[in-house]
């Protein structure tokens, strides 16, 4: 579409503008670049030589030419593997296969060209150099498939958290609090100071950056994770405590999948020392859980009506985590049959050691007395009433209401007033982060990606009591967190052409 005519066109495209500028900027944040000089066989440079990046499982393909000095930069490269290839007229063609590019990795592969045919060509096999030339930064990665080989289950939430990975890392220190809440220190910056991207898009807690443990990507759904400690690029600023950052894994031209299962039962574990199950064998408290999930991603194939190899690619993935713990043998007191029908004679404590005092007429006030409210009057200037005849409230002066209630109570398990109720439930905790990432490739020079993930956990809180819902402390905390991310990554030349239209 121009943008040059009517005032309508030109407002819409600089609103269009507007909102691809900031996408543009956060899909560079969690992608790496290949960057190098092109030489001839004396060693000078070679200008306007073509160079072309091919991602090995989408077929995706990244172009530039070498400036006057020789030298190229191939920006917002996503994680993978690469192969360069570069072409100049009177040089043989010069393919470097196995490149692989890890998140925020400025990756140098300097190009010796050899005198000859454009039709032959000579390829070389070979990762990018390990050492770091490019900037000063300090960070760790990780495949995603490392991460699925650390033990990542913990207390809390209970889903595999990738972050365990910072345990790994140089200076670096993570602790899970009692609520699964993620603490970290990197260099001895005090903790609470990270930001944590995925894919490029800050999903901090803008309330506390500990609650990661709410809002953390599925580890199945990463390619890749990266923790930055020091030596920041300038688009990470405003950073203290270490930045995390995530890749979401995409489909290839291959049709892949997983599913997992990790499994806990009682019935698996060893019993409590010095107890009977009342069948010979120790107690064994209910214990279980459930972390099972799967994953699918390729081309977008819709027979004979699309076709996606090397242009649209998809990656589901679904993790849930399930457990029902429980407690039992706690003591509580519940009301008896007698308390329930309102005899609560049984409570009525007298004697010497019941009597509390007197009352204006000079009766006894004995301990655990109930005072029949219709009775209430005034005698002396003082407020008098009288108990019910044997602590005994007639079953017709029950409130129905309150009757329906106390209905809900369970009835008690032994034959004393205090402690008669032996406390038994079951808490069951259920976790769940369903995500998609849909990848287009519309030309070399513009890519398009979606992601979305909805991370729910609905978990027990303030339990222990066994009382059924609602007379019962015990309530369901429930956690929703959507996370939404739409990039255009646009190469340089068609930024270029974007700002000349709106000049």
């Amino acid at each position: 579409m121009s943008c040059q005519g009517s005032k309508i066109k030109t407002t819409l495209c600089v609103l269009l503008l507007l909102l691809l500028v900031p996408v543009l900027v956060l899909a560079q944040s969690d992608r790496g670049s290949i960057t190098g000089t092109v030489t001839d066989p004396a060693g000078a440079v070679v200008p306007a030589a073509k160079v072309v990046a091919t991602r090995a499982d989408t077929g995706a393909v990244y172009e530039t030419v070498t400036t006057n000095t020789g030298n190229y930069t191939l920006p917002s490269l996503p994680v993978g593997v690469y192969s360069v290839s570069v072409e100049a007229a009177g040089f043989t063609k010069y393919i470097q296969q196995g490149i692989t590019i890890q998140t925020v990795q400025v990756a140098r592969v300097d190009v010796p060209l050899k005198v000859g045919s454009a039709s032959d060509s000579v390829t070389v096999t070979a990762d990018a150099p390990l050492l770091k030339t490019e900037d000063a930064e300090i960070a760790k990665s990780v495949t995603g498939d490392e991460i699925n080989n650390l033990p990542l289950t913990y207390a809390g939430n209970g889903l595999r958290n990738p972050t365990a990975f910072t345990a790994l890392t140089a200076g670096a220190n993570v602790t899970y609090d009692a609520g699964a809440n993620f603490e970290v220190k990197v260099n001895g910056i005090p903790n609470g100071l990270f930001r944590t991207l995925m894919d490029g898009q800050d999903i901090t807690s803008g309330i506390d950056p500990t609650h990661l443990s709410e809002g953390h990507p599925s580890t199945e759904a990463l390619q890749e994770f990266t923790l930055q400690t020091s030596n920041y690029a300038a688009e990470f600023g405003q950073v203290a405590g270490g930045l995390f950052n995530f890749t979401s894994r995409s489909g290839t031209n291959q049709f892949h999948g997983s599913a997992y299962e990790y499994w806990v039962n009682e019935a698996l574990n060893a019993g409590e020392p010095y107890t009977n199950n009342g069948s010979g064998g120790l107690v064994r408290p209910l214990d279980r859980n459930n972390n099972f999930g799967f994953s699918v991603g390729g081309p977008v194939w819709i027979p004979k009506v699309y076709n996606g190899k090397d242009k649209t690619f998809f990656f589901f993935n679904y993790e849930e985590y399930k457990t029902t713990a429980g407690f039992s043998g706690v003591l509580g007191t519940v009301p008896t049959s007698a308390f329930r029908n309102g005899d609560f004679s049984a409570a009525l404590i007298s004697g010497p050691s019941g009597v509390l005092g007197t009352d204006p007429l000079g009766r006894s006030i004995l301990t655990n007395m109930i005072y029949d409210p219709t009775t209430t009057r005034s005698v002396g200037g003082q407020v008098v009433r009288d108990p019910f005849p044997g602590n005994i409230i007639p079953t017709s002066r029950i409130d129905p209401v309150a009757a329906k209630i106390q209905a809900l109570i369970p009835n008690a398990s032994t034959s004393g007033l205090l402690n008669n109720y032996a406390e038994t439930d079951t808490l069951p905790t259920t976790n769940s982060i369903p995500s998609l990432k849909v990848d287009q490739y519309i030309s070399s020079k513009l890519k398009a990606s979606f992601y979305w993930s909805d991370w729910k956990n609905d978990i027990p809180k303030n339990f222990g009591d066994g009382m059924p819902a609602p007379i019962s402390a015990s309530r369901f905390y429930k956690t929703r967190t959507n996370t939404y991310r739409f990039t255009v990554a646009a190469s340089s030349a068609t930024k270029k052409a974007t700002a000349r239209a709106m000049s």
